[in-house]
Formats: C-alpha cells, structure tokens, sequence
C-alpha cells in the first residue's frame, strides 16, 4: 500500500508550482496538476505525482519523492546518500528516472524531495499481489517470463557496476557496531526494539541462527539495490525502463539483493497462499539467468535467503507499528502483511535447507 497522503494536496500542488516556476527559464509560471500518489505501491517512501504544464505549453509528466519522516519505516537518515546515488547512477547502464531537481530545503514540502521525470509504464503491484491479479497475471506465461528475466537483467546491471570506480565507495559506511556482515547483524540486533520486533521469537530466533553461522562472504563488494523486487520496477511492455527506490541501498554480497528479488516474490505468493504464476521462471532457473549475465557464481544463497526472510519479517513489524500509529490500523490488530511474514520466515528455518 502507499504511504498515506500526509499534507494538504492542493497546498502540496501550489508549494510545487512555485516551486517550478522558479526554477524554469524564460516567463509565464508553471501549472501543475492534481497530486495524487500511486496505487499498489510499498510503504518506505511518499511519492507525488502529478503534470506539470511548462509556460509553452510543454506538458511533462512528473514524479516527487519525499524523504520520510513521521513514516520513516528505516532506522537513520540516509537521504543524502539516495540524492548522490541517483545523480551517480544516471547515464550508467541502470535506468533510474531523470532527475530533474532537489530541494534540500524542508520548508517547501515539509521534507526535502527530488523531482524525477515519470516513466510511463507499468509496475507489479504488492497489493493485492501480482500473482493474484493485475496486469502481469493477464499476460499469457511466456511474456510473464519475459518481464521477471528483464527484472533479473536489471538487478545484473546493477551488479556489473564497480560502486569504488563509480564513486559509489561513500555507501560503504560501517554502522555502529562495525563493517561486514557481522556488523550489520549486531546492528540488527540493536535495531529490534525500533521495528517493534523485540519480542518476535521467529525473528529473534532467526537472528540468532544467522548470527552464528556466518559465512564466508567471497567476491569484491558490489552495489546493493535493496529493495531489489519486480515491484520496484517500471515495465514498458515486458522491459524495465526504470528502477524505483534505493531507500536500502548499500554496499556488499550481492547475493544480499538476489535473495531479497527471490523472497519477496516468494512472500506474495506461497507467502499469503496464492498460486505462483505460470511462467515465471523458479528459483534454480533465475539463479543460472543470474549467473550467466554476471559471471559471478552465487554462493551461500540459502544464508542469504533466511537472512531476507528476516529481514522483510522485521520491516513489517515496524510498517504495522506505523500502520497502529496513524489510526490506519486499530491497536493490537493481527495485521496480515506481518503475521504472514513471520510464518514464512518460520518455515525457512524449520526447513532442511535452512542455513
């Protein structure tokens, strides 16, 4: 679901067009049209978009992210870190949406926002899920293969790029307890109380799995989308014509980002009891796709899949935290988005391929 409208959309659409006009040459001011935010959509950003008409009479369809900040789903502020990302990333084999300007002033919108032209297309929804309904589940099978082959081609490109060479190396940032994966688990653990997830006993017991059997992580670091999904891409056809939200992105183990694309598909399907669609290539055929188009040979996968599966168990403990605070959620509701979560991740760990 997207995040909930949090401001006046009318006050929102005049902040925008001045906001424009200012920043346009020539004379005449810039309209913009009503602002709404897109269905279907996850929960960790507020996106506006709206049409703005330029004082030729040029319409430009656009698309505003707003950095979080009473719907802030992740711990820290990064947002800085996703404004130089983008700006990098432009120009480079993985299509992002142009960016057209920054705010870093709160006053405007209230948050600093970017302001990216839209790409048109079309984007899996989360809910209800693409395997229930949606376009993609009106596709014959052999072009639902074609659309999740090119998200995995897009999660490659993203792969490929060297982030040091790229000037990427400022997102490889130790947190509080360190850098590497051990690192990053001790700061998990610090974290639960924020998710809400203190007293899971699934997620901690999951933790505490991962936290012992650390593998040996092999490669050079790459890129970490992370939110790397078919839902956080814009599909022209069955092509990605852009990738959406870097609110997660890092620097580490790719295979991070490739168990995150297969456990996210599998949440919303074996995950809330829905038949996976036909044609959708499986878990081993995705992998070898994966593989040939990186030439890296993925290892430790089934690690990388529980610690995903705890992950996104974690991340839906705090969106139903949000979710109670707003009023959207009555208190103490056994929201299924969370509990569908936690049963999953369950069943990994009680699975004989578990880590």
């Amino acid at each position: 679901m997207p995040v909930p409208v949090q401001r006046d959309p009318e006050r929102t659409r005049r902040a925008i067009a001045a906001w424009l006009t200012a920043r346009t040459p020539g004379s005449g001011p810039v309209d913009v049209g009503p602002v709404r935010v897109p269905g279907g959509a996850g929960f960790s950003g507020e996106i506006l978009l709206c049409d703005a008409t330029r004082p030729d009479g040029a319409v430009e369809p656009l698309a505003v992210r707003v950095a979080p900040t009473g719907h802030r789903v992740l711990p820290g502020d990064n947002w800085a870190d996703q404004v130089r990302l983008h700006g990098i990333l432009t120009g480079t084999p993985v299509r992002v949406a142009p960016l057209l300007g920054h705010e870093p002033d709160p006053a405007v919108l209230g948050a600093p926002f970017l302001v990216m032209r839209r790409v048109e297309g079309r984007v899996p929804a989360d809910l209800p899920s693409y395997h229930r309904e949606g376009w993609l589940a009106e596709l014959p099978p052999d072009r639902r293969r074609a659309v999740w082959l090119g998200g995995v081609e897009a999660l490659a490109a993203i792969h490929r790029l060297d982030p040091f060479a790229t000037g990427l190396g400022f997102l490889d940032r130790p947190g509080p307890h360190g850098g590497g994966l051990a690192g990053r688990l001790a700061d998990d653990a610090a974290r639960l109380p924020f998710y809400g997830a203190e007293h899971n006993a699934v997620a901690t017991a999951a933790l505490a799995r991962l936290r012992s059997r650390l593998p040996e992580e092999s490669g050079p670091p790459r890129l970490l989308w992370g939110d790397a999904r078919i839902g956080n891409i814009v599909y022209a056809g069955e092509s990605p014509a852009a990738v959406l939200d870097w609110e997660m992105a890092g620097i580490g183990a790719p295979e991070a980002d490739l168990a995150w694309f297969l456990h996210l598909d599998r949440h919303l399907s074996e995950g809330i009891g829905a038949p996976r669609l036909p044609g959708l290539p499986d878990r081993a055929e995705t992998v070898a796709y994966y593989e040939e188009l990186t030439g890296h040979r993925v290892g430790n996968l089934e690690y990388y899949e529980l610690y995903a599966a705890f992950r996104f168990c974690v991340l839906t403990a705090r969106v139903t935290r949000l979710l109670t605070r707003t009023g959207i959620l009555p208190p103490a509701l056994d929201f299924p988005l969370h509990r569908n979560a936690t049963r999953l991740l369950s069943e990994i760990l009680a699975s004989r391929t578990a880590p």
